[in-house]
């Protein structure tokens, strides 16, 4: 019998493999659309524009569906979208149907986090960092394909539509007959709003993710670019860059969790911040295409275990229903996300690549400063000294 956690595994595998397709085909798409990089990143910030919507105004919709109904339609959308947008080469039909499949992700990043943690607390055992771990295997899995693709000149169109009866048969059987996590027994019972208002934790977990999750975006949309501008390199050599950031990425988020059992949060994630910052700093430098992949390995080792970290703190904290702090989390952490990849764009077409992907290193910073706020036992003893001094 399938136990739970692998049928949720694999939904987060398929999430990111029909995601990863799509990404990993980017600098052909930028040659098929005749796009400089600043066009670019306008059209990935439709995404998380779109995405950012759905965060907003979906969480509701989310409930009413359950996380299965979710699983299959927003997944199964997301690739059908991609197939248009790999198809096109009118600029403004690619921006709007990425817009839409931004929306299909947001409702994905929703309904797979939630999910996620209440199989934590169903059955006892922290599986959040393995969860995205699976993520990053399917990306890995994704770029792998992408890269043979574009060695064998396979258009991004055939492709899309390549990856997408293995994403829609594969949901679907992923999902049929599973039965859902039950709903944690919330001592809160607020309801979400149009916009979840970020408490102060959660502001302080957002000041914790920012660099990491602008890292690990760059990582994932711009390496194969940055490999094919500063290398005379050829198209599996310039995918290699996007293969080995999400391997090592999928590695270090498979294995995390009795590591961060063992260690604590904060010390992880203060180590984890500062190889980011080793490899982002190896990026902008990189003489040679070795140094540079090795840079993005780091990259992806450092940034992987972050915004996990902060997903699970966000839905443990007792405040309010897990649903609402994990989405409070998403739109804001998101809001990055919205402006982060235009602006990566258009930092690449003024000051070049290696300028675009070394732009995180100040929210990296603010991520180690903020990174104690992990310990929550230590925030409540604070929270609760504060109150006797009053």
């Amino acid at each position: 019998m399938i136990k739970p956690q692998h049928r949720i595994f694999a939904i987060f595998f398929l999430f990111a493999f029909g995601l990863g397709s799509l990404l990993s085909r980017l600098a052909d798409i930028q040659i098929q659309l005749g796009i400089q990089e600043g066009q670019l990143g306008i059209s990935l910030m439709c995404s998380s524009f779109g995405m950012l919507v759905f965060l907003t105004l979906g969480p509701p919709l989310v409930e009413r569906l359950g996380t299965k109904r979710t699983f299959i339609l927003a997944n199964i959308a997301m690739v059908a979208l991609y197939i248009v947008v790999a198809g096109s080469n009118i600029y403004w039909v690619v921006i709007g149907t990425i817009f839409l499949s931004g929306l299909m992700v947001g409702a994905m990043e929703i309904s797979i986090n939630v999910e996620a943690d209440r199989l934590e607390s169903h059955i006892g055992r922290r599986i959040m960092n393995r969860c995205h771990g699976f993520w990053s295997f399917g990306f890995f899995g994704a770029a792998l394909i992408g890269g043979l693709m574009r060695h064998f000149d396979v258009t991004p169109l055939w492709h899309m539509a390549f990856v997408f009866p293995l994403v829609a048969i594969g949901t679907i059987g992923a999902v049929l007959g599973q039965q859902m996590a039950p709903e944690k027994p919330d001592s809160n019972t607020q309801k979400q709003g149009i916009f979840t208002k970020p408490t102060p934790f959660i502001l302080a977990l957002c000041a914790v993710s920012f660099g990491a999750l602008i890292a690990e975006g760059a990582g994932i949309d711009w390496s194969t670019i940055y490999m094919r501008d500063s290398f005379e390199i050829g198209e599996f050599a310039q995918s290699s860059s996007l293969i080995a950031f999400t391997l090592v990425m999928a590695l270090t988020r498979f294995f995390a969790d009795p590591v961060v059992e063992k260690y604590g949060t904060v010390i992880m994630a203060r180590l984890s911040i500062s190889i980011t910052i080793v490899g982002v700093s190896l990026v902008g430098v990189a003489p040679n295409f070795w140094l540079a992949v090795i840079g993005f390995m780091l990259l992806g080792m450092g940034s992987s275990i972050i915004y996990p970290l902060a997903v699970s703190a966000a839905a443990r904290r007792k405040d309010r229903p897990a649903s609402i702090n994990v989405a409070s989390l998403a739109q804001t952490a998101f809001l990055v996300f919205f402006i982060g990849p235009a602006s990566l764009g258009f930092i690449a077409e003024s000051f070049g690549i290696r300028m675009a992907l070394m732009a995180p290193l100040p929210l990296l910073v603010l991520g180690l400063v903020f990174a104690g706020v992990l310990d929550e036992t230590r925030f409540a003893q604070a929270k609760k000294a504060a109150k006797l001094d009053i």
